[in-house]
């Protein structure tokens, strides 16, 4: 594999950017990042987007997350983690930890223990779909199909507790039963679009970007992976925007399945490509069809709980 001057510039300049996160810099100096690269700094913030896709900004901003992560789950109080991590403040840490990972730094330090989940089995026009919350919203929700087996949502609830291991998980449908009637509405008609509350426990960065990204897509419409990168200012990053996609566990809030291939066919989809058929079927004819035609149904009905 052929190396490149250019490439090893760019590496020596990620190093220095990860360095100055770790000595808890405040800012990142750019002055510094110049004198390695020798370019100009339009050329150099240029150049770095197109090997890492993102700003050298951004790069030092997410190092600083890291390193006041790492603090966090090491016992560090969120004082003494803001300050290592060069955070003006412990608010301005929380507020990051909380854009973040979907957790307060207290939460986070105690590597989700105390974060309560509820969650429960719903039958929608979709079939079956699990739905879990936080208090502060919806974290969790995934197509169950149309009639699933025992061990087949005894298969779901794994999931779920390999996804938030140190939560308290409890089936109690009752929180969830508004954000079930939100998507049947939705399903039915009754409301043109499904916008229910999120809290977004998981995710990298640039996942939690994409997604953003994918909550701007109207119902009815669609987008290339080609585009979605475009979009984000990362052309590079195609494979990397379909992999944040594959890793959506909020369907249908989080609408990945609005994105399809260049020449118009559909990708894989989490959930099954047929599932994604099905949703793109049921937009397009929503978008067709006249106010008045649109149905009426009830709130959504649950299953039994699954947990013993």
């Amino acid at each position: 594999m052929t190396v490149y001057p250019e490439d090893r510039i760019l590496e020596e300049v990620a190093q220095e950017i990860r360095k100055q996160a770790a000595d808890g810099r405040e800012r990142l100096d750019m002055d510094r990042l110049l004198a390695i690269s020798h370019w100009s700094r339009r050329q150099t913030e240029r150049l770095f987007r197109e090997k890492y896709f993102t700003s050298p900004a951004r790069y030092f901003r997410d190092c600083q997350w890291d390193r006041a992560r790492q603090l966090l789950l090491e016992g560090d109080d969120v004082l003494s983690a803001s300050t290592k991590a060069g955070f003006t403040s412990p608010g301005r840490l929380h507020d990051a930890v909380l854009a973040r990972s979907g957790m307060t730094p207290g939460e986070l330090r105690r590597r989700g223990a105390g974060v309560h989940i509820d969650f429960g089995f719903f039958h929608t026009q979709l079939g079956v779909v699990q739905l879990a919350a936080t208090r502060r919203g919806l974290c969790s929700l995934r197509i169950c199909g149309a009639n699933p087996s025992e061990e087949q949502l005894a298969e779901k609830i794994a999931e779920l507790r390999k996804d938030y291991p140190h939560a308290e998980l409890c089936e109690d449908t009752v929180p969830l039963q508004p954000y079930a009637d939100q998507l049947v509405a939705f399903l039915d008609e009754r409301s043109a679009n499904f916008c229910p509350t999120l809290d977004i426990l998981l995710g990298t960065t640039f996942q939690r970007e994409v997604w953003a990204e994918l909550q701007r897509i109207e119902p009815g419409e669609t987008i290339s992976y080609t585009e979605l990168a475009a979009r984000l200012g990362r052309p590079g990053a195609v494979r990397a925007v379909a992999s944040a996609c594959a890793a959506n566990n909020l369907a249908i809030a989080i609408p990945c399945h609005r994105v399809i291939r260049q020449d118009g066919t559909l990708a894989g989809y989490r959930w099954g490509v047929e599932w994604k058929r099905r949703l793109l079927e049921l937009e397009a004819e929503m978008r067709q069809r006249p106010a008045a035609q649109q149905p009426v149904s009830t709130g959504a009905a649950l299953l039994q709980p699954a947990m013993d």
